[in-house]
Formats: structure tokens, sequence, C-alpha cells
């Protein structure tokens, strides 16, 4: 065999010994896993001792909170090395049959969706607290990210991206400049374009009912990204909820102005509660909300409540996220933590 072949078989040997550790769960795919690296006609594909398995799980334990980050590297690595394979047409002499690849690419397929769904449920399990959207038109003239910074100071635990004004490079490196900031206090999501959201390896997508359908989205973003979708009535909740949003957003709850969004329907808290009773996924409340108000779309069951110009038009940031986040700690001191 070649050795450059000889490499990679050993490199999908490993990689499949490895996700055997990361990906337990269902036992079917457990199994589907076991047996593609037991079709490898190789020694090194051989079954390991208990005490060499043992080895292995102790030895990433340290790595526990990354082991799903690491599973979805891993299945790129695999899917790396047959390409690598097929595009130099080193695929004769292999020590598995012709058919090994698809039947690879299909379990692959199959452990991913696994993978970044419990991702998906991780993160967004995250949508909790105070949410703002910063965007440059609603900063009194300063930069996003001075305004980003700041409400994470204050509490925040997510932040979004609006920019409906820049040129995509410019919106991509501030994207970029966000999650750093944002990483490991909060949440960065950016809104509408699926493709930035990729390139910038941000949490999460935020939609509109216009925007890119879910299904579709999911097709460009990790598979870890989370993709939450707003929704102005009951309908349309259902509808985000079947197309698989990781969370909903309800409003607008009370009336605003902001971002062009007056003449949206006003749905009040009572729609909330209602929402809250219906879906598995994190409830954001948004629209209209500020100091004032914010307890009671705790009240009514928000996990999250989203405000922009409450924090981006405050003459100091950091001390209106504060507050808010206060007033949330006395109805929901898991949301505001």
């Amino acid at each position: 065999m070649n050795p450059f072949a000889e490499s990679q078989v050993r490199s999908l040997v490993e990689s499949i010994r490895l996700l055997e550790v990361l990906v337990t769960a269902p036992l079917g795919l457990y199994s589907d896993l076991k047996m593609l690296r037991g079709a490898i006609n190789d020694p090194a594909a051989q079954d390991l001792t208990a005490g060499e398995t043992r080895d292995r799980r102790l030895a990433l334990l340290p790595l526990a909170s990354q082991g799903r980050q690491i599973a979805l590297r891993t299945i790129a690595l695999v899917r790396e090395s047959l390409a690598a394979l097929d595009e130099l047409g080193l695929t004769d002499g292999l020590p598995f049959g012709a058919d090994w690849p698809d039947r690879a690419s299909r379990v692959l397929d199959r452990a991913e969706r696994q993978v970044g769904s419990e991702l998906r449920t991780a993160t967004a399990a995250r949508v909790r607290g105070l949410y703002v959207i910063v965007d440059p038109e609603v900063t009194r003239g300063r930069p996003v990210a001075q305004i980003a910074e700041a409400a994470v100071r204050g509490g925040a635990r997510m932040i979004q991206l609006r920019d409906k004004t820049s040129d995509a490079a410019d919106v991509l490196r501030t994207a970029r400049e966000l999650k750093h900031l944002c990483e490991p206090h909060a949440l960065f999501v950016l809104n509408d374009d699926a493709g930035l959201t990729a390139a910038a390896e941000a949490h999460g997508l935020h939609t509109g009912q216009t925007d890119l359908p879910v299904a579709e989205a999911r097709r460009i973003l990790g598979a870890g990204q989370i993709i939450g979708r707003s929704n102005n009535s009951i309908e349309e909740v259902v509808e985000s909820q079947s197309a698989g949003a990781d969370y909903i957003a309800v409003g607008a709850v009370f009336p605003t102005a902001t971002m062009a969004k007056a003449e949206r329907r006003t749905i009040g808290t009572e729609t909330i509660a209602r929402v809250k009773e219906m879906v598995d996924q994190p409830v954001v409340a948004i629209g209209g909300i500020n100091l004032g108000n914010v307890a009671s779309v705790f009240e009514a069951g928000a996990d999250a409540a989203c405000v922009a110009s409450a924090v981006a038009l405050a003459d100091e940031p950091e001390q209106a996220a504060a507050a808010i986040v206060e007033a949330i700690a006395g109805v929901s001191p898991a949301g505001s933590g």
C-alpha cells in the first residue's frame, strides 16, 4: 500500500476509535461505528483490550466538556482522509471493500446529526436572562463592540449583531470581534445571514419569518450552531417549532419603534405564557422591553428578554444592562445568573 494511503488508513482507524469513545448513544450508532472499524482489514483496526479502552477513556476525561466539539472535528478528519484517498486515486489496494466509503459516509452523517443536536441543545440551554441586540444604527454613534462589551460586563447573557448597512467583510470582522469578547460569558448570534454566521463561527443565527427557512439555514451552518426565529403569532410559533428552531423569539410584546418594527402587532405577555406552555425550546421575549417592564415577561414565563435601545441608547450601557439584570434576578434568579 502506498505510504500516503497507509497513513490515511491509520488516521481513519484512530479517528473511528475516538468516535466510538465520544459517540456512545444511541446504541445503534455506536455499533455502526464499531462495525466500520471492524470492516477495515488491518491489524491496527483490531479491538483494543478492556484495559486499553479504559485508559483511552480516562485520558479523555479532562476534555469531557469539549467532547462534542472534538467529535465533530474528528468526523471532519475522517471525511478529509476519505476525500484525499479518492482525489489522489489511491483507492485500489485499500484494506476495506469498495462500498466501505459510502457506508462510512452514511454513518458519519448520522453521527454528525446526533452530536450536532446534542451540542445545540446544550448551547440553547444557555439562552437565559438579558439578550442584547447591537446595531450600528442604534448606538448613538458608538462602536457596536463598545456597546456589546459594556452589555456583557453588565451581565448580558446573549448578544446579537444586527447590521443591515455594512459590507459583508466589515460585518464579518465585527462578528469575529464580538464572538471573542462574548466568550465565555455570553452567547453570540448573528442576524439573518447564515453564511456570515458560519464564517464567524458564531454560536448561532437569528432569523425572521421572511428570512432563509430554518432547514435551508441548517445546511449552511455548522452542525453545532443554533437557530433562533422571531414569531408574531401562535401559528408562527407552531411552524418555527416544527421547523426545528432551537429557541423561539416572541414579540413584539410591547409597542416598539426600534429598527423599523413599529408596524409589528403587539402580542402582550399573555402570549408569552401560552407559548411557554406549548414548546420545549427556550422562549425569548422581544419588542418594547425595558427596565420598567422586563420583570413582567419573566413573570409570564420567558427564559430571556431581548432589548436593543434600552441598553444600546443608554448613556451608560453597562449600568443599563446591570439594572435590567437586577430586575430579572428579582423574578428569575436562574435566568440572570
